[in-house]
C-alpha cells in the first residue's frame, strides 16, 4: 500500500510538472519594449515595414499547409503591430497581408496572417468561403445565456 501511495504521489507530481512546463510563457513588458525598439522610421515619419525572410518563410509554409486551395503566394506585406494588455492577459502580434492565387479564381486574393514574436508562430482566423469566393474571418458565435433564464 505504501508503494501505491508513493507511486501515486510521483505520478501526480509528474502530471503537474508536465502541465506547468507545457504552458506558454506570458509576454513581458520587456518583450513589448524590444519589439518597439525594432521599429524604424523613414524620412516621412512612417514606420518601415518589417521584411524578414524567416518570417516570410514561415508564412508561406503556413499557407501551403492550411490553405490547400492556394496555388502560390506573391507579396507578403507587414500591416500592423497589435498589443493587448489587461489584468488577465497580455499578448502581442504582427499582422501581415498576403497576396495569394486561389485555384479556380482569376483574380488574386488577400489573406490576413498573424505572427506572434514571442512564440515565433504564424496563425490566421480566416477561412476560404466558396460561396463568396473570398477569405472570411472565422467568427465563433458566442451566445451568452442570461443567468436567470
Amino acid at each position: 500500500m505504501k508503494k501505491f501511495y508513493s507511486l501515486l504521489i510521483v505520478s501526480l507530481f509528474a502530471v503537474q510538472f508536465a502541465q506547468t512546463s507545457a504552458q506558454e510563457t506570458k509576454v513581458t513588458i520587456e518583450d513589448f519594449i524590444t519589439e518597439h525598439n525594432g521599429f524604424e522610421v523613414n524620412a516621412d515619419g512612417e514606420i518601415k515595414p518589417i521584411n524578414n525572410r524567416e518570417i516570410n518563410k514561415k508564412i508561406r509554409f503556413f499557407i501551403e499547409e492550411k490553405y490547400l486551395n492556394v496555388q502560390f503566394t506573391r507579396n507578403i506585406i507587414w500591416d500592423s503591430y497589435e498589443t493587448f494588455l489587461s489584468p488577465y492577459d497580455i499578448y502581442h502580434s504582427h499582422r501581415f497581408i498576403v497576396q495569394v492565387k486561389v485555384n479556380g479564381i482569376d483574380r488574386l486574393k488577400y489573406l490576413e496572417i498573424a505572427y506572434n514574436p514571442k512564440t515565433l508562430k504564424v496563425s490566421s482566423d480566416f477561412e476560404w468561403n466558396d460561396e463568396e469566393a473570398e477569405f472570411v474571418k472565422n467568427e465563433v458565435d458566442k451566445e451568452v445565456e442570461a443567468i436567470n433564464s
